[in-house]
């Protein structure tokens, strides 16, 4: 079974050698410049493009041909190919790798929506490489894959309405009301599609906040996975890590920085961050030993 994925998973171009996972491109698009973010693309490049472009930089998905070209290489070393993919409601990956499927007739492939982006979408893929070493057939890992995502929840949060208002994902006048009240949203993607579902007082600890959200939809000692991705917020992250080390039984922690075209729009300071539960999947999910990847408590 081949897997792939595109580059929103955040897995680094090493990670995902090490775990023989493809990546498909995706590039960020600056006043008519492709940027394929398969590339190392560093946060203060993707600031400096924020300020100085003309038009606010777009992302663009992996196209059907793209995946086309993909599937089809692919398959010349093994038949049976699952796609593992960010959400669909926030870029067209997913759509485009649907249609891809009926012009490669040589495979069977499999697309599963991650309805998250970013490492919550990484451990997805992650899980799904665990699964493939157990030697779980390539249609079993897609239903185990799909009961992980449905466990799994997920908040974000920001320091800045900048980026989400230059990339038309939030008002002006919404961002000129949350600065007059000092407070900024607490986002989660439901149904795949981001949605405010409280917020934070901009001179509040992010990281207790986050820890109260999850307090409230988990119970306290569950086995979890726990994937964190931070726009230059290393401290913040640490500290939202250990809260929930405390509160849950963490079997695997990924922490890092945002992918570039999640960055794009969330900005400095932001914070994603995704709790799986383990107790209810149709296989055993546990903490995984990924070679020179791994670190200390799950971390890579």
């Amino acid at each position: 079974m081949r897997i792939l994925t595109n580059p929103g998973s955040n897995l680094s171009d090493e990670l995902a050698l090490a775990l023989d996972v493809d990546l498909t491109p995706q590039k960020i698009i600056v006043d008519g410049i492709s940027h394929d973010t398969r590339t190392a693309l560093d946060l203060s490049t993707v600031d400096r493009w924020v300020r100085s472009a003309v038009t606010h930089p777009s992302v663009q998905g992996t196209t059907r041909t793209e995946f086309a070209e993909h599937f089809a290489r692919l398959a010349k070393k093994d038949p049976q190919i699952l796609a593992i993919m960010t959400s669909r409601q926030i870029i067209g990956s997913h759509d485009a790798a649907l249609a891809a499927v009926n012009d490669v007739k040589e495979a069977t492939i499999e697309v599963v929506d991650t309805t998250v982006t970013d490492v919550g979408a990484g451990l997805v893929t992650l899980a799904a490489v665990h699964w493939r070493r157990a030697g779980v057939p390539m249609a079993e890992v897609a239903r185990a894959c799909r009961a992980f995502i449905a466990a799994g929840r997920n908040v974000v949060t920001v320091a800045t309405l900048e980026n989400l208002i230059k990339g038309g994902r939030a008002s002006f006048l919404q961002g000129w009301v949350a600065n007059f009240l000092n407070v900024r949203p607490l986002l989660s993607f439901e149904g795949g599609k981001p949605t405010s579902v409280g917020r934070v007082s901009a001179r509040a600890d992010s990281a207790a906040r986050v820890d109260a959200w999850f307090s409230e939809r988990l119970e306290p000692g569950e086995r979890v996975w726990v994937g964190i991705a931070h726009g230059d917020a290393e401290a913040l992250a640490q500290r939202t890590a250990g809260l929930l080390r405390e509160r849950f039984k963490v079997e695997y922690e990924l922490i890092r920085p945002l992918s570039p075209s999640i960055y794009l729009h969330v900005g400095r300071g932001s914070m994603g961050v995704f709790v799986y539960p383990l107790s209810r999947l149709p296989f055993e999910l546990t903490r995984p030993s990924f070679g020179p990847t791994s670190a200390p408590k799950g971390r890579a």
